[in-house]
């Protein structure tokens, strides 16, 4: 797989939609297994623990490009700065582009609005528009914050979308990633102020979806507990947080996902940064509605 942007406009409001891979009459490439690396709340211009959320952001990525040469690709779930401000983007920026892994998906968090409207996010990274990347039967669709405020909350073009864009993806794997986490599900999102929002709607939509997997952060470990991972129905929930120490989180963390062709579930093992090792008590088995093919 080439791992290069390719976006192409949907004729259905603003949002975005990437395919994964230029050349799939590969069959080297189609059997390749991926590895996908991700995190969130990395706090770029929040120093706790004795140090800056860009430098344990860097801590990490030299930690992966030591034992994980291979990764595919790597998403980050929102709050990438502190502040919003744009010289804190840029921090997360050339660490992400000095990190060896070549292609990268965000959506934006709450922390991005602070002081304004996610100008340098959509300036600097991409729109706040939902978009969704394509790799064989596997589907990931981003969802980004589209308000500010604490609470993550979806405007009603976009739920148009995801509605949309769920239905077209029934007989594939779908993988959703957003800031906030799906109300009622991994801690703390029985709280208005960390769940996504309108959540009726949102819970409907998964019910009718082939969702496998939803990923967020926002509601930091304090520390990580068996209380970020919950599976309901045939949706597993995984709150990623937390790549920074924030908030007294006392360790950088995130996850390594394992997707092998053929195979019909994923493997997602939590990935402690500061002692570089992974914590097997939290290795995740995540079902697949069906076997894996990549394109």
């Amino acid at each position: 797989m080439k791992n290069r942007r390719q976006f192409i406009k949907m004729t259905t409001g603003a949002a975005v939609v990437g395919a994964l891979g230029t050349n799939p009459s590969s069959a080297a490439e189609t059997s390749k297994p991926r590895k996908t690396w991700v995190m969130s709340d990395i706090h770029c211009g929040y120093s706790e623990g004795g140090k800056d959320g860009a430098e344990w952001f860097s801590l990490a990525c030299k930690d992966m490009q030591e034992e994980h040469k291979d990764i595919s690709y790597a998403m980050a779930l929102g709050d990438l700065t502190h502040g919003g401000n744009e010289q804190q983007l840029k921090n997360y920026i050339t660490t992400r582009d000095g990190s060896g892994i070549k292609t990268w998906y965000e959506v934006a968090g709450n922390h991005e609005y602070h002081g304004g409207k996610a100008d340098f996010f959509t300036t600097l990274i991409r729109s706040t528009d939902p978009y969704s990347v394509i790799d064989g039967n596997l589907v990931w669709i981003f969802l980004s914050d589209q308000k500010a405020g604490v609470a993550g909350e979806l405007t009603p073009e976009a739920c148009d979308w995801l509605e949309a864009e769920l239905a077209k993806h029934k007989g594939k794997n779908i993988i959703v990633c957003s800031h906030q986490g799906v109300k009622d599900t991994t801690i703390d999102t029985d709280l208005s102020s960390r769940h996504l929002a309108p959540a009726d709607r949102i819970a409907t939509m998964i019910a009718k979806s082939d969702v496998v997997l939803w990923m967020s952060g926002h509601a930091h470990h304090k520390p990580y507990s068996a209380e970020y991972v919950k599976r309901v129905e045939n949706t597993t929930y995984i709150n990623v947080a937390s790549m920074s120490h924030a908030y007294k989180t006392g360790s950088s963390q995130s996850f390594l996902l394992e997707f092998k062709p053929g195979a019909k579930e994923i493997i997602a093992r939590r990935r402690i940064h500061d002692t570089k090792t992974f914590l097997p008590e939290f290795e995740v088995k995540v079902p697949l509605l069906y076997p894996l093919t990549f394109g």
